[in-house]
């Protein structure tokens, strides 16, 4: 999780959603449904601005911005993807991330959604 210096100065543990700025998730092979499917839709919903799947898996980045909708349907407007090793702009944090050291795991069966 990302925020803002100084926001929720409470304990960390439950963080309103209007605090945050990027939500990162990194893969893992019971993961790989839920990060790129429910949680995409459970992040757009609560309007957290930037969410970022770091898929070691696939070798590549995506980073879902500009989020629309309620409830289920909720979703992110944009989307940008990048294979490891590649820059990867991220403009809610104002910089580019270098992806060049990320690690891969090897391939598993295919585990997106369409």
């Amino acid at each position: 999780m990302v925020m803002e210096r100084g926001r929720c100065e409470g304990s960390g543990w439950l963080v309103p959603a209007s605090d945050v700025t990027l939500l990162l998730e990194v893969v893992s092979l019971r993961s790989a449904d839920r990060d790129h499917g429910l949680k995409r839709s459970i992040y757009a919903a609560g309007e957290i601005p930037a969410y970022l799947i770091v898929d070691p898996y696939d070798a590549r980045c995506v980073l879902l911005s500009e989020p629309a909708g309620a409830g289920e349907e909720a979703d992110y407007e944009v989307q940008r993807t990048v294979s490891f090793g590649a820059p990867l702009r991220v403009d809610a944090l104002g910089l580019k991330l270098d992806t060049s050291r990320f690690g891969t795991l090897p391939a598993v069966t295919r585990h997106r959604r369409p």
